[in-house]
């Protein structure tokens, strides 16, 4: 393919719609229509399960007929989960049209009826619905019938209380993440849940939830890992009995591996730096709030003092009043410091808040480009005094130009801190006073010597291997399993999370472009914001391109979440690129995240939310483009695997190095994140050497070329970025490309015309499994900008808050230009929002022109 004409580019105008605007027009989905050419049902199974159970052979799913299979899917989550026996054979049916082969239940557990599986005649969550339980055996038998898969969670959002028997429940972690790894009772629960979920018989099917074949998988436990956790202060500030009672797991630990105190000190002491000089200036407060910084929108309506505090003495107290527009509208900070490349630093501080919020605590340039050089932590703040203390490596510090920084959100309300301190050195072994034989050790923080540390990492990794293992083993072994089992995300944990699902039977990760930020309060509808810029313009700073990096060779690999988020401008890139880059990985399963609610209004039906795509059709009309994509494979795998080479034996050192870091480690080997572009990425482990990878050749610069030459990412610094996908059955354009044309190999001509901000997505696809100068029915779709009517964008174009407008949603118009050569063979017919023709558009010669008067983002080419 190669571009021609200047790349155009106007400025985005705020929208602030009154009327649906010229060029634009309302255009909501309904059901794709049987006949229609965007309906993919036919590439399902006429039952889901028809051949055998799935398993995994030779690191792919495959049925049992030992064909392979790849899941293009998505997730009904909280009630959604539940629909009506109504409106549930018409769900399975939109989905199946839209090429879409498993469904992910999730979030199932977080209610009680009406909203989630547990009876509301008990106060406990120990009891399954016996109506929500039919709603959920009934969808799932509905999704069976039309070849759709099922992906079980058992513990999502379950909250335990005191109603469970369960002390301090209220002062834990959310979810109890982390804490459910080792807290027995509450391990014994989950087994109770899998095991009245799981072998309990679906009437409709006639099978348990374990011997039925359209189980597709299931995931134990969503987003949660006792290592992650023990990266942080979360397991340091948990209250009694659970605080005690890892105590009491880590002391054991620590017996089995030293004989007493004196030879847990001799080895922990080794490295320990004690505190050098205090750096702050005014760090007792004692001249008021100099040398100190407020950074906010509004500091004449806002509060900065030193406030008198009677048990901490004098405290520095910030009030911000009024709402600024970034997230970093409200820091306290103190500039000028002078940092050492590689040396080690303590920041140690109380603080509280009203309400509470949170803080990112951080060390970086006071000046532009504002870069990290350490610290980079956030913590949640309430309305207590909490001590927290944290220790780093300086990294690249720019001379007398380090800031330590509290950023407290751009949210209302007060931020009190005390006992601030920030000094070079801080490295500590074992604490005077603790011993292994009382049963007293602590547990360390980063800023404890290696060994401290290694031990500390080594017992979260083997105590959340027993409980994953302890699981895995309950659910196969003795309830009768079939279905493949995952832990959770292996991500959660960096390398140790994916040594840890290495031991399960296939490897799964989240990720989202640009996710929602909530400055104050966590999914506060008043105070969020995106990034609201495209994908396209990241190349090496992708999503994608870092969940390639935690494949693992020869196990299968899933993406069980996955979106960019409304109302992003840019969200109609998110189908094609998670299913172009997929196919390139030879991944097996993509899930969009979420599907959304059922009971639409669809004369009224607008975008719902940040991830709910069932009204969107920036999501919706991707779908079979995905699907030709990613299941029928127009996308081939790339030609050449390059592997990062992990020694077992290196794992723990890696670990505790790296943390949550996986990239890092394979650019320690030496391979960048946007490889992923051009091969196919996997880890592998070695029993001995030491850390390496494949060699990787990258051309210089910001352009990548798959080494399959199917897809192609521009994005040059000076000018307007393009992906673009080139087979022989499917073309994806992705970027500011609008007022450009585009010719592809086979002399495939399409010319884009203006948008509002130059943005577009197009795809063109064969329907036909043939090649696209040979198809006798293609399918274009043709997208910008599509939103409610009226939604209530800031100036910065970040939010809408609360007010997301109303319905119908409506699409912006677009001027495009198609020539087949040799084709006169063909027709063009704009689509209806169910798919179907609508009106038949004359051809010049070759060549067809398309545009708003048409009213549609969709279009058929045909021979009949």
């Amino acid at each position: 393919m190669r571009l021609y004409l200047f790349l155009f580019l106007v400025a985005t105008p705020c929208l602030s719609l009154a009327a649906v605007p010229d060029g634009w027009f309302p255009f909501v989905i309904p059901d794709i229509a049987e006949d229609s050419v965007a309906n993919v049902s036919s590439y399902n199974n006429t039952v889901a399960g028809e051949n055998g159970f799935i398993e995994v052979r030779d690191g792919r799913f495959v049925d049992g007929a030992g064909k392979r299979l790849k899941f293009l899917a998505t997730n009904l989550t909280f009630g959604e989960a539940f629909p009506s026996k109504e409106i549930a054979p018409k769900i399975a049916a939109r989905m199946a049209a839209l090429g879409i082969n498993c469904v992910r239940f999730h979030h199932m557990d977080a209610h009680f009826n009406p909203r989630g599986i547990w009876d509301p005649k008990y106060k406990d969550r120990r009891h399954i619905d016996p109506e929500m339980i039919d709603r959920l055996d009934w969808i799932i038998y509905q999704l069976k019938l039309h070849g759709i898969y099922a992906d079980i969670n058992l513990h999502v959002s379950r909250t335990f209380t005191e109603a469970d028997g369960f002390e301090n429940a209220g002062k834990l972690p959310k979810y109890d993440k982390g804490v459910d790894n080792f807290e027995p009772r509450m391990i014994q629960l989950q087994r109770d849940y899998a095991r009245d979920l799981l072998t309990h018989e679906n009437p409709y099917t006639k099978t348990r939830y374990v011997d039925e074949p359209c189980i597709a998988m299931v995931e134990l436990n969503n987003e949660n890992s006792m290592l992650r956790f023990s990266f942080g202060s979360t397991f340091h500030l948990l209250p009694e009995p659970y605080r005690g009672e890892l105590m009491s797991q880590w002391t054991a630990h620590l017996r089995g591996r030293y004989a007493d105190t004196q030879a847990l000190r001799k080895a922990w002491d080794e490295g320990s730096e004690p505190l050098g000089d205090e750096m702050l200036r005014n760090q007792d407060f004692s001249q008021g709030a100099a040398e100190w910084v407020l950074e906010s929108r509004h500091t004449e309506a806002d509060v900065f003092e030193v406030a008198d505090d009677p048990a901490l003495g004098k405290v520095l107290h910030a009030r911000l009043n009024e709402l600024g527009v970034n997230s970093w509208d409200f820091q306290i900070h103190q500039k000028g410091h002078n940092l050492k490349d590689g040396r080690v630093y303590t920041v140690a501080f109380r603080i509280k808040a009203d309400p509470p919020r949170t803080v990112n605590v951080s060390t970086r340039y006071d000046v532009p480009d504002w870069r990290m050089v350490g610290l980079n932590q956030s913590i949640s703040v309430g309305k207590d005094w909490v001590p927290y203390t944290f220790t780093f490596t300086a990294k690249e510090p720019k001379p007398d130009h380090t800031r330590l920084s509290f950023n407290c959100q751009n949210s209302l309300g007060s931020v009190w801190i005390a006992d601030v301190s920030f000094r070079p050195g801080g490295i500590r072994g074992l604490a005077e006073g603790q011993s292994l034989e009382e049963g007293t050790v602590d547990f360390p923080t980063a800023g404890a010597t290696r060994q401290a540390w290694k031990d500390w990492i080594g017992f979260a990794m083997e105590a959340e291997r027993k409980y994953t293992v302890g699981l895995r083993d309950y659910l196969k072994q003795e309830l009768g399993l079939h279905a493949p089992v995952i832990d959770t995300q292996a991500s959660y944990g960096g390398l140790g999370g994916i040594a840890r699902e290495a031991r399960m039977d296939f490897i799964d990760i989240h990720a989202y472009w640009q996710h929602p930020r909530f400055p104050g309060k966590p999914w506060d509808g008043n105070n969020w914001n995106i990034g609201n810029t495209p994908m396209t313009k990241a190349l090496g700073n992708d999503t994608l391109s870092r969940l390639a990096m935690h494949r693992v060779a020869g196990m299968p690999f899933t993406v069980s979440e996955y979106n960019h988020p409304a109302p992003s401008d840019y969200r109609a890139e998110c189908m094609p690129m998670l299913a172009a880059l997929a196919a390139l990985q030879d991944w097996d399963g993509v899930f969009q995240f979420c599907y959304g609610d059922q009971d639409v209004d669809w004369n009224e039906a607008t975008i719902q939310s940040y991830f709910r795509m069932v009204t969107d059709p920036a999501k919706v009309t991707f779908f079979p483009i995905a699907a030709n994509l990613f299941r029928r494979g127009d996308v081939r795998p790339a030609d050449r695997e390059v592997r990062l080479r992990v020694p077992t034996s290196q794992v723990l050192d890696l670990v505790a190095e790296h943390t949550n870091d996986v990239t890092g480690i394979w650019a320690k080997a030496g391979v960048p994140r946007k490889a992923a572009i051009r091969h196919r990425l996997a880890l592998e482990w070695t029993e001995s050497g030491e850390l390496s990878a494949d060699s990787v050749n990258l051309p210089p610069g910001p352009f990548v070329t798959s080494d399959t030459d199917e897809i192609n990412w521009m994005n040059p610094e000076d000018a307007e970025e393009t992906f673009w996908v080139e087979t022989p059955k499917t073309r994806v354009v992705l970027g500011h490309i609008a007022g450009a044309g585009v010719v592809f190999k086979d002399g495939v001509d399409l010319d884009v015309g203006k948008t509002e901000d130059g943005w577009v997505a197009v795809a063109l696809t064969s329907m036909d499994d043939r090649p696209i100068l040979e198809s006798g029915r293609m399918l274009l779709v043709v997208m910008s900008k599509c939103e409610n009517q009226d939604m209530g964008w800031d100036e910065e174009r970040k939010t809408v808050g609360r007010n997301w407008g109303t319905g119908p949603v409506i699409a912006e118009g677009i001027d495009v230009t198609v020539s087949f050569p040799g084709r006169t063979d063909l027709k063009a017919y704009s689509l209806k929002p169910d798919g179907t023709r609508d009106k038949l558009i004359a051809p010049t010669d070759e060549t067809f022109v398309l545009g708003p008067e048409y009213h549609t983002v969709w279009y058929e080419f045909a021979t009949q």
